[in-house]
């Protein structure tokens, strides 16, 4: 990863005599590189900001209308942020509090990500809690600040400040003192465009982002209305475990046994058109190889659990260049095996399709199975199946441990999947996995019609792929 902070090796005596600041930690003294001298800072740019408020507790503990923002839904790897199922609520407040709205932009003073940003991407207001900044700018420049501060070149500005990434150590100088370099006649002959091309490549991100959100909302509905409305006979009723039960599990853990957890695998049991399950035998682990260079220009991808997101889309961090075989060679399913992500388990099982054309070659760790032996089609349908919502609290109800979430490959293969029909199935194929040729030809007034367009017939995963793409062709542009 590219960094623009220097670490000076020596520091003339004259820098002391003319200041308040002794240290001798060469931590202490880094600095930011950069060249272009056309810069304002956020304090310049600002028309105003506000801070959030912590309702404290007594309004946590009743049901209501009314979410806050916290900063668990600011995450870094997106640009945009949005109420989630987790987005605490709490109880109506009869004072007057600011609220974020669709568009607004919002700043992380806390935690292990102190300095990132978000567009605040939902149609209802909501309140926010005292970590997070609202931060009004003109809308000409808006996009274009954010993809800034977004960028590893305005976080560093906040970490070289002197933010420790903590919780109450914030201070809103960091982010007034940090800087955004303008284009200009020197360095660019059309500098106005190179604006407006990273306003329009930011509102395309977010496009796509939300877009990827809808189409995982979609396949949802389109499971639970197929399993809803195809169910044998058969009434569901729920008894307390039998010793016959705990011999047949071999477990002694109450997720397998809970009312919940018996009605959802029940509903795919009893799909009318059937279920199938994955064999034992399909299932390969992963491996860290004991000889391995990582690097930018390794031979292949690398991929962890923290490589692939909530909606099971894989995001490249790491190549890797190794002495053996990779295990990764053609078109497979990922699944996570471990995680120490959330506390009833709903983020084991999340799975991600891994397409061999695209990213070639690569390894992955014993954080995640792999499988190889299906059609293309039937992985991509196992992988948006396993990341459905029902997936996801069975998942939780069979995996085992406390801090650190799991479910061996016995638990997998004992899962049922149901045998959609092929129009079903293809249907959630075609939301999660479908790809159209890219636009030729764009000019700034067509780029963005041309380009939402296309946007609305892209699965989730190549929308996911493009906006990859479009992060790093804007930070290089930046």
């Amino acid at each position: 990863m590219f960094s623009y902070i220097d670490k000076p090796k020596t520091i003339n005596k004259s820098y002391f005599n003319n200041s308040n600041y002794f240290s001798l930690s060469p931590f202490s003294h880094r600095e930011i590189l950069y060249s272009n001298e056309n810069i304002k800072t956020i304090r310049n740019l600002l028309i105003k900001k506000f801070k959030g408020f912590e309702p404290g507790l007594n309004n946590y503990l009743k049901y209501s209308g009314d979410f806050l923002l916290r900063i668990t839904e600011m995450n870094n790897l997106y640009f945009t942020s949005k109420i989630t199922e987790l987005t605490q609520r709490i109880i109506p407040l009869n004072y007057n509090k600011d609220k974020v709205s669709k568009f607004d932009l919002i700043y992380q003073t806390a935690s292990g990500n102190v300095g990132n940003v978000c567009i605040y991407n939902d149609e209802l207001d909501v309140y926010y809690n005292s970590h997070i900044r609202k931060l009004i700018f003109d809308e000409n420049y808006k996009l274009y600040i954010f993809a800034f501060l977004k960028s590893m070149f305005c976080r560093q500005q906040v970490e070289v400040a002197g933010s420790i990434k903590g919780v109450d150590n914030f201070s809103d100088d960091y982010l007034l003192k940090t800087i955004i370099p303008f284009p200009n006649i020197q360095n660019n002959e059309n500098p106005e465009k190179i604006m407006d091309l990273v306003t329009l490549i930011t509102k395309n991100i977010i496009n796509k982002e939300d877009l990827i959100n809808k189409k995982f909302k979609i396949i949802d509905c389109i499971i639970v209305n197929e399993l809803d409305s195809n169910q044998n006979n058969n009434n569901f009723s729920f008894s307390f475990p039998k010793l016959s039960d705990l011999k047949l599990t071999g477990r002694l853990d109450t997720g397998l046994y809970q009312e919940e957890y018996k009605f959802l695998i029940n509903k795919i049991i009893n799909y009318k058109y059937g279920f199938f399950r994955i064999p034992n035998n399909l299932f390969k682990g992963g491996s860290t190889p004991e000889i391995r260079i990582f690097s930018y220009n390794a031979n292949h991808t690398w991929v962890t659990p923290t490589n692939i997101t909530d909606e099971g889309n894989y995001i490249p961090a790491e190549r890797i260049s190794m002495q053996k075989n990779t295990n990764i060679n053609n078109d497979c399913v990922l699944i996570i095996n471990r995680t120490s992500k959330g506390k009833k388990g709903e983020y084991v099982g999340i799975a991600c399709f891994y397409d061999y054309n695209y990213f070639g070659k690569g390894q992955h760790n014993q954080g995640i199975y792999c499988i190889n032996d299906f059609t293309k089609d039937t992985k991509i349908f196992i992988a948006a199946f396993l990341n459905s919502k029902i997936m996801r609290k069975i998942c939780g109800f069979v995996s085992m441990g406390t801090k650190m979430k799991e479910m061996k490959i016995e638990e997998f293969a004992n899962l049922p999947l149901p045998s959609f029909r092929d129009n079903i199935k293809n249907e959630i194929i075609k939301n999660y996995y479908f790809d159209i040729p890219k636009n030729t030809n764009q000019t700034f007034e067509s780029y963005l019609p041309s380009e939402f367009e296309r946007n609305n017939i892209l699965g989730l995963y190549q929308l996911n792929n493009e906006v990859i793409e479009l992060k790093n062709y804007l930070f290089n542009l930046i």
